[in-house]
């Protein structure tokens, strides 16, 4: 009985010492891919992240002087620099609109910045009346970018009735304080996501490069759980499938698009799809460095090893489709959907490409839930 217990001993150490070599050999692979996250991070945040809010940050000061120089001056020339500055504000919001995790998540910050269709009229009633309040999750419908959108440019027909409501309307004292009102708070929005981010402030930028994983919670884990999910419903749902009536059994609903009335909706989109692939690539701004695609290719995971370039030419096509879409989109959709319908297409294939073969390839689960079974 002793010789056979001992024998027994030896038969199951033997077989421990040969499963050695497997667990340290997938031990090692994981160390290396620890290894090749963190530069990402890195990147990320530093070229990336930070400088995109940064840039929205300055061009958002912007912004608010000329509301505060148009609302104390309402004439042509304050109402032209308005609209530019506004373009060029939603436009950099555009580029870091779907990093919707950590201090902008917690900031709510495309709520903040972003609810659209806005409720024009509320915000009618509410300068009517004067007394709005402009806090709580029920009213992200009436500030924000879509707000101003309709303060500067959905008021009147031609520009000089716009400036008539600035200036000789009954409500023009009341109109100034509710555009003023919209571009403070989002002024004050991001500048508090951009200073929890660097290190004088919050340092978030620190945690996020430390929690190099893969798990839920991980930095990794956060950006394509985002990025999945704002592409689905916010890029292609929020931004074409909706007013395409993909959401009303074929009913289109043109007026839901984004920036409905300054009709950039076309050009919004693609700087805003030109923002998701600089951040796949980890560039910015003529600034390149390691990012997504540069990841996949080095840790080569799973059986397709063209992954990387395939969701990159995806992000081509989108923008190629784009190219062909004439503006404004909401008059598209009305007469002319073919265009559009092509590109909403390219948008629902890379949702596919990003919220399963990308996120597998990465070992990240996705955690938010979809109501369409894509």
């Amino acid at each position: 009985m002793r010789f056979k217990h001992l024998l027994g001993s030896l038969i199951l150490v033997t077989g421990l010492i040969g499963l050695l070599p497997s667990c340290v050999e997938n031990s090692g692979e994981e160390n290396q891919e620890v290894t090749a996250r963190k530069p990402v991070l890195e990147n990320l945040a530093n070229t990336v992240i930070i400088p995109g809010y940064e840039n929205l940050l300055a061009q958002m000061t912007l912004l608010d002087q000329a509301v505060n120089n148009f609302t104390g001056e309402p004439n042509q020339a304050h109402l032209t620099a308005l609209r530019a500055d506004f373009e060029n504000t939603y436009s950099q919001w555009q580029k870091v609109s779907f990093l919707e995790f950590g201090p902008a998540f917690s900031q709510t910050l495309r709520a903040e910045f972003n609810t659209f269709p806005t409720d024009n009229f509320s915000i009618d009633n509410a300068i009517e009346s004067g007394e709005f309040s402009l806090t709580g999750f029920s009213t992200t419908n009436r500030r924000g970018l879509p707000a101003m959108d309709y303060l500067i440019y959905g008021l009147a027909d031609s520009d000089e009735e716009v400036i008539e409501k600035y200036s000789t309307d009954v409500n023009s004292g009341n109109r100034k304080e509710y555009l003023m009102a919209v571009s403070q708070l989002i002024l004050n929005k991001i500048d508090l996501v951009y200073n929890q981010w660097v290190p004088s402030g919050g340092n978030y930028q620190e945690e996020f490069i430390q929690k190099d994983g893969t798990d839920v919670g991980s930095s990794f884990g956060e950006m394509v759980n985002a990025l999945s999910q704002y592409l689905e419903r916010f890029s292609r749902d929020a931004r074409m499938g909706i007013p395409l009536g993909k959401r009303s059994q074929g009913v289109i609903i043109p007026r839901n698009v984004e920036a409905y009335y300054s009709q950039k909706s076309i050009p919004l989109l693609k700087a805003h799809i030109s923002g998701m692939k600089d951040f796949y690539l980890g560039n910015r701004e003529g600034n390149e460095g390691k990012g997504f695609y540069d990841f996949l290719i080095e840790i080569k995971t799973g059986e397709d090893e063209g992954l990387a370039q395939r969701i990159l030419d995806q992000f081509d096509l989108i923008l190629s489709r784009l190219d062909q879409v004439p503006s404004p989109l909401s008059a598209t959709i009305q007469n002319n959907p073919a265009p559009a319908e092509a590109a909403h297409l390219e948008l629902q294939k890379q949702v596919i490409l990003i919220k399963t073969e990308f996120s597998s390839a990465l070992g990240v689960l996705i955690t938010y839930q979809d109501n369409d079974g894509d």
